[in-house]
């Protein structure tokens, strides 16, 4: 073979070497990029985690949908209902028809609250507190009673008739004193009092003649409603559970249709408190429903003897 041959031979050699090696590596290459483009494949299903997290997101959105039911200054109707208002006249002196007895506890708050609010609870009772200033260690739960739907009115601050009927101006200030109590407690001042020892009461007199006659009239005219009671259990004085139940059942013999019935939330009423659930399974099996003082509770007045 002719010397140029060969040299031409061994140039497409080096050529044709040079072109193999080319497409060997290349070929390396695009396998290189496949095994790396499925070492990436995970990283394609991001979207697919994306979607997963992305679901909490929408939680916060369902609790702020709720979130207008468990406002805290959403209105209780009872605040505008039972406030003193001096416009409100439509109070009503008619018993009704259902069978209906209205527990009310005076002189608390006291030691003995929280069991009385317990007893009620355990028995689905509402009922009413006139309150007083006497126990201040205990003032917060006048708060409680309102929070557990219970009515509450006022009993003055003192309940130191030497105090209260000394004089005219001297009720209204001690009346004034638990109005702001009770106001820093459910909000408002209600229109529901009771005098003490009921508008009846003849001590008073002791102080000053007739400021029964005229309290009787003012309180009304300013917009509040007095409610003397119907019947008793006794526990006014000393007297032990037994007792407390004989009483109550002596004093509701008579067949009423509305009983306001009147009880003692003192710090000396323990014998109240033992009594209370008899007292309560006595009316119950009278045929009595229970319901808290409002509006169109019948309102009972003793009669005026001062």
């Amino acid at each position: 073979m002719p010397k140029s041959t060969n040299l031409h031979a061994r140039a497409f050699s080096s050529v044709a070497a040079c072109l193999l090696a080319c497409l060997l590596v290349l070929g390396g290459c695009a396998g290189t990029a496949t095994d790396e483009g499925e070492q990436e494949a995970p990283k394609a299903e991001a979207p697919e985690t994306f979607e997963v997290s992305d679901a909490p997101i929408e939680e916060p959105g369902e609790m702020a949908a709720e979130a207008p039911a468990e406002d805290p200054a959403t209105p209780d109707p009872r605040d505008a209902e039972f406030a003193v208002d001096p416009t409100r006249t439509d109070w009503n002196f008619e018993p009704g028809e259902v069978r209906t007895v209205y527990l009310t506890f005076d002189d608390g708050p006291s030691a003995h609250t929280q069991e009385v609010l317990d007893i009620l609870d355990r028995y689905g009772i509402k009922a009413t507190f006139f309150v007083t200033g006497i126990n201040p260690d205990y003032l917060d739960m006048i708060g409680e009673c309102y929070r557990r739907g219970h009515t509450i009115g006022m009993h003055t601050y003192s309940h130191d008739y030497a105090q209260v009927y000394a004089s005219i101006d001297a009720y209204w200030n001690d009346l004034n004193a638990i109005a702001g109590i009770v106001r820093e407690q459910i909000g408002y001042v209600p229109c529901f009092i009771r005098f003490p020892g009921g508008s009846s009461n003849t001590v008073s007199a002791n102080y000053t003649p007739g400021i029964m006659s005229q309290l009787s009239r003012d309180v009304v005219a300013a917009g509040y409603q007095y409610y003397d009671w119907d019947a008793s259990c006794g526990d006014g004085a000393e007297h032990t559970a037994d007792e407390l139940v004989d009483a109550t059942m002596a004093d509701t013999s008579y067949g009423y249709t509305s009983i306001v019935f009147l009880m003692h939330d003192g710090a000396d009423k323990a014998t109240t408190v033992e009594a209370l659930p008899r007292i309560i399974e006595y009316f119950q099996d009278e045929g009595y429903a229970f319901a808290p003082l409002d509006r169109s509770t019948p309102v009972p007045h003793h009669g005026i003897g001062n």
